[in-house]
C-alpha cells in the first residue's frame, strides 16, 4: 500500500467522524469546531501486514496525537507525552509499524523520545537513552538505539510477539552484526 493510499483511508476515516477535510498529494488539514487547524502529513503515517494504519495528527495548539485504525475498525488515540507547552516536531520522527508494535519517535522541546506501543495490549513503554538525538535501525524484529553524538550507550530492543527484550550493547556488537545506523 502506497503512503497516498494510505492518507486516502484516513481521509475516509475522518469524513465518517464528520470531519471536513482539504486532501492534496501530501496531508489532511481541516480545522476543528474550535477553529484550530489539525493536519496530516503524508511522511506522518504507517501501516502494518494485517492492514493496521497508524498516523500522527498535529494539531496548531500543540495538542498532538497519534491515532491507529485497527483492523476491527475501531480507532484508538494515543496521546505522547509532552514535557513543555511548546509544539512537538515530528520532522526527524518515525512511525513504523512491526507486527502488533508501533515505533514512534518524535522531538519534544530539547530532546528526542522513543516509544513503543503495542496494539494488542494497548501497553506503552518508553525506551529511555542519554542523548538528545536518537537514532533508530530496524532489523527484522530487533531495534537498536543510540545517541548520534554519543558513542556510549546503545540498546538493542527484541520484539517478540508478547513482550520486549531490552539489552545493552556495545559498538563492537554493532560492528560484528555490521549494523549501521543512517
Amino acid at each position: 500500500m502506497t503512503q497516498a493510499e494510505i492518507l486516502n483511508m484516513i481521509d475516509d476515516e475522518l469524513l465518517m467522524e464528520d470531519i471536513t477535510t482539504e486532501l492534496n498529494e501530501q496531508k489532511i488539514i481541516w480545522r476543528d469546531h474550535l477553529g484550530i487547524e489539525n493536519s496530516i502529513n503524508i511522511h506522518q503515517t504507517a501501516v502494518n501486514n494485517d492492514g493496521t494504519i497508524a498516523w500522527w495528527q498535529y494539531n496548531e495548539l500543540g495538542k498532538e496525537q497519534v491515532r491507529i485504525k485497527l483492523k476491527e475498525k475501531t480507532v484508538i488515540t494515543w496521546k505522547p507525552p509532552i514535557t513543555s507547552l511548546e509544539q512537538t516536531l515530528f520532522r526527524d520522527g518515525l512511525l513504523y509499524f512491526y507486527e502488533n508494535y508501533l515505533i514512534i519517535k518524535y522531538k519534544d522541546k530539547h530532546y528526542q523520545r522513543l516509544f513503543i506501543f503495542n496494539i494488542k495490549t494497548f501497553e506503552t513503554e518508553e525506551i529511555i537513552i542519554n542523548a538528545l538525538t536518537i537514532q533508530v535501525k530496524i532489523a527484522g524484529n530487533e531495534l537498536f538505539v543510540a545517541g548520534l553524538y554519543s558513542d556510549e550507550e546503545f540498546i538493542k530492543i527484541t520484539m517478540h510477539p508478547n513482550r520486549l527484550e531490552r539489552e545493552n550493547i556495545d559498538e563492537e556488537y554493532l560492528n560484528k552484526r555490521n549494523i549501521k545506523f543512517d
